[in-house]
């Protein structure tokens, strides 16, 4: 009995160890214009169509120090309309998102 728990435990091990949930992260690198931007995504990360998430960094002062403290905010939703090259794609934000460049973007795991 003992054996065949041993066995299953590491079975169960190998498997899960076997199954990646890679996030794939970039920053948008040049705005075009109030939808559209070039971000750091290459080509074996994201394929035209994929839908990515938008966010930025919110900074406020820390009480009585000159240092800061930042949040991640998320600013909204996007979609890959095209693979530039090995280092850049394009995307479009939906209606409304409002950017810039630095902010950065998460692909969809779904």
């Amino acid at each position: 009995m003992f054996k065949k728990t041993i066995v299953l435990l590491a079975g169960a091990l190998v498997v899960s160890s076997c199954a990646t949930n890679q996030l794939h992260r970039g920053v948008v690198a040049m705005k075009i214009d109030d939808r559209n931007a070039h971000v750091t995504l290459n080509k074996n990360e994201v394929a035209v169509g994929d839908h990515v998430e938008l966010f930025g960094n919110k900074c406020v002062p820390l009480a009585g120090t000159r240092a800061k403290t930042c949040e991640r905010v998320e600013k909204g939703h996007g979609v890959v309309t095209e693979v530039l090259n090995d280092n850049y794609s394009a995307i479009k934000f939906d209606s409304g998102v409002t950017f810039q460049e630095g902010d950065f973007i998460e692909k969809h795991s779904h």
